[in-house]
């Protein structure tokens, strides 16, 4: 009964929704622009009350909170209603819009009245609780020197070099130019068809050439629609495209145990290894016109295929993060409770319907983390755009824009800055409340349990062989070929419609070329310098976050740190780069002019060493709080409330007692960072450009793969290679040593 009423509610929804909708279509075809825009707006705040009527004639607010899918689309239709609004679309898209907002407003009024209900019922609690003074007292009582120390040092950290330069970033956006208002600049980049075009000149995403001697060449390089516009499809597109890939792989994975698992798994973590640069250069070679895509399409075809622009700089990113999604997946498909599937196979559930309606579900908080993460990470990518040159993205106009170091930064720089933050942040928090940025776990009665396996049938074993192996070692491809083009046995030039491959005589040439040149061992030493320091104060960073957010029973204050550690993971790092660019200028102009011509951007003796430190240490923080956090949390309390009842300080507590407990938490955790800082792109790559003699070895890999000429890509080859080396020896630490999960890669 519940559940037909719900379905009900929702054609009643459909319903409004159509006749709305076709209103506006109406309105846009037989009015005038101005008067078409007015009854527009208005039919789409109609829209959205509807949602309030909605629930008084009893719509189940509740069937939509607690489903994590349901609720997983409110956020793709308020994210759809926000781009609709800023850019100024009009037509079939806002009709879509308007059909789809009465289910935005049954969320978010549901939201209301409950927080409403909630206030009263706190109102009527409060009554009865502790005095204030009591309150005060036990807070106070927690805070000795050590936490306040612990509590100042975090907060402080991360306000004034995370925080402060997105402010700034916020301020410049709102600056007007001459004769314009608060909005100019967000209006230039929303409104205006260099940043969105929804009607592009050239509408063909496919171009087919024909060369004077009759060879057809398919160039797939998609349609612009502005770099707005391109940023959010592509982030779509390579979601959506890697959410697939990485479900199927994990689920094999986690479901199935057949000759070959072990091997298959071991080839499922080669793509998690981060070469900057390299790796999209790569990809690119694999689908250009003489790659082995292209060989295949000609032979099924007659025409040679050549993916690049926009479509170039989706596949690179779809198999640099679908593995993202692969490792979240799996680790919920492991947690998915077997009792919960042996009582639905006991009901008559099997096969695809089991899947369906109760592993999926159970798995999809998991799941749609990792998707989240890619669609964050696909939006602030730098690498793929750079190596396609594709200039029509959000990531490389800002990345332009800030490669002018002698002059200030546009302020539509900083606007397209905003509105990347906004998309990023918005898909992080909404997903924030139903799913930590730590791995998904369930409880069950009786303990860890054995994940459910079976061996495929015949019909399993062909299609773990012929699609998921094809898929896995397709993926593992640029990492295995960067190693090859490291030997000098694979070829970054292209002999006609063929890549060259060769057996050279002196394999490691390349290799020793990196550790003997001064020009190029700097970028190492330099690298290597930036992450141990940086390392080193995130390191004592994690640990006043993770002892403060475990140990405090002080409402809301731990979460509010947790929240300010982790966010760097939705934060750009391009948007993180325009900000420090903001802060030290503005810095600058506040301290005597000694001091200030080191840390200003603008000037000839800029020392960039400073800003790779602050950046590494902020950006790579959440992989060492989230390694630190859980050493804290797998001791208890009681242990080291025996150690201050005896005497101990707390400060003796956490450094004496509970961190020789923790120490392979703290040095997997800081592991990780120091990787993750080795291979950071978007701060490296631009302020890096101010001062190339500071710059770490990202600036230099980008470097010569721009200019793609020479020995340069071979020994951005051999770069990627050392790091792959050195992320295999950590993730051998830190799973067989430390004997800890490996965590997602990231950008």
């Amino acid at each position: 009964m519940e559940k037909t009423g719900f379905t009900a509610n929702m054609l009643k929804m459909i319903l409004i929704s159509t006749i709305l909708a076709v209103i506006s279509l109406i309105g846009f075809t037989f009015l005038a622009e101005s008067e078409a825009l007015i009854l527009a707006y208005f039919i789409l705040f109609i829209s959205f009350l509807t949602g309030y009527f909605l629930l008084k004639w009893g719509f189940d607010y509740y069937r939509i909170k607690y489903s994590f899918s349901l609720t997983f689309l409110v956020v793709a239709v308020f994210l759809y209603d926000l781009i609709i609004l800023l850019t100024g679309a009009t037509g079939l898209l806002f009709a879509i819009s308007v059909f789809i907002t009465p289910y935005l407003g049954v969320y978010v009024f549901g939201s209301i009245i409950e927080s409403r209900k909630a206030r009263i019922r706190f109102q009527r609690e409060a009554k009865h609780a502790l005095p204030l003074w009591r309150r005060l007292r036990a807070t106070f009582y927690q805070l000795d020197g050590t936490m306040w120390f612990f509590m100042i040092f975090a907060f402080g950290y991360l306000i004034l070099f995370m925080l402060t330069p997105i402010m700034l970033v916020l301020k410049e956006a709102f600056t007007p130019p001459v004769g314009g208002d608060w909005l100019t600049n967000f209006k230039t980049v929303l409104r205006t068809e260099k940043y969105v075009n929804f009607n592009p000149l050239v509408k063909d995403p496919v171009q087919v050439v024909r060369l004077p001697d009759g060879t057809c060449i398919i160039r797939a390089v998609g349609v612009s629609y502005g770099p707005v516009l391109n940023s959010l499809i592509i982030a779509s597109i390579v979601t959506i495209v890697a959410t697939l890939l990485g479900i199927i792989v994990a689920y094999v994975l986690a479901r199935y145990t057949f000759p070959g698992h072990t091997l298959l798994r071991i080839m499922g973590l080669i793509p998690l290894f981060n070469t900057p640069f390299i790796n999209a250069y790569v990809v690119k070679l694999i689908w250009s016109e003489a790659g082995p895509i292209s060989h295949v399409f000609h032979w099924l075809t007659g025409c040679y295929l050549a993916v690049e622009g926009l479509i170039g700089v989706a596949v690179a990113q779809i198999f640099t993060f679908f593995p993202i999604v692969y490792l979240n997946a799996y680790t919920a498909f492991l947690n998915v409770d077997p009792s919960t599937e042996e009582q639905a196979e006991n009901l008559g559930a099997k096969g695809f319907r089991l899947f369906r309606t109760v592993t999926f579900p159970l798995a999809l908080p998991g799941i749609i983390a990792g998707s989240t993460l890619v669609f964050v990470f696909s939006l602030e990518d730098l690498g793929a755009p750079i190596v396609f040159n594709e200039k029509r993205l959000i990531s490389y106009e800002i990345y332009s824009n800030l490669q002018n170091p002698r002059g200030m930064i546009s302020p539509t720089t900083a606007a397209l800055g905003v509105v990347l933050l906004i998309l990023s942040l918005t898909a992080f928090l909404a997903i924030r409340n139903y799913v930590s940025m730590r791995s998904y776990a369930m409880i069950s009665r009786g303990g860890r349990w054995k994940p459910r396996t079976r061996r495929p049938g015949l019909l399993g074993l062909l299609a773990i062989y012929l699609g998921v192996f094809p898929l896995v070692v397709f993926a593992m491809l640029p990492q295995t070929l960067v190693i090859l083009m490291a030997l000098g046995v694979f070829s970054p030039y292209k002999s006609g419609f063929n890549l060259v491959f060769t057996i050279p005589s002196n394999p490691l040439q390349y290799i020793e070329t990196l550790l003997v040149d001064p020009l190029i061992s700097r970028y190492i030493v330099n690298t290597i310098l930036y992450a141990g320091v940086s390392i080193v104060i995130a390191v004592f960073l994690a640990i006043s976050v993770g002892y403060s957010v475990s140990r405090l029973k002080i409402k809301r204050i731990p979460a509010i740190l947790d929240a300010l550690a982790t966010s760097p993971l939705a934060i750009p790092g391009l948007v993180m780069a325009l900000g420090y660019f903001y802060f030290f200028i503005g810095l600058s102009e506040l301290l005597p002019s000694s001091i200030a011509s080191i840390i200003s951007p603008v000037s000839t003796a800029f020392e960039a060493w400073i800003v790779f430190i602050i950046a590494f240490s902020v950006r790579r923080l959440p992989y060492v709080v989230r390694s630190v956090f859980a050493g804290f949390q797998q001791v208890h309390e009681a242990l080291e409330e025996s150690a201050m009842n005896l005497g101990a300080s707390r400060y003796k507590v956490v450094f004496g007692v509970i961190l020789p407990f923790i120490i392979g938490y703290v040095l997997s955790g800081a592991l990780l960072g120091f990787i993750y800082m080795a291979t950071e792109v978007s701060t490296s790559v631009t302020f890096g450009g101010i001062r190339q003699d500071q710059a770490p070895l990202t600036f230099y890999m980008k470097d010569a793969i721009t200019g793609a000429a020479g020995i340069g890509p071979y020994l951005v080859a051999a770069m990627g290679t050392l790091l792959i080396i050195v992320q295999l020896v950590i993730v051998v630490i830190i799973v067989f040593v430390f004997k800890q999960r490996y965590a997602f890669i990231g950008v």
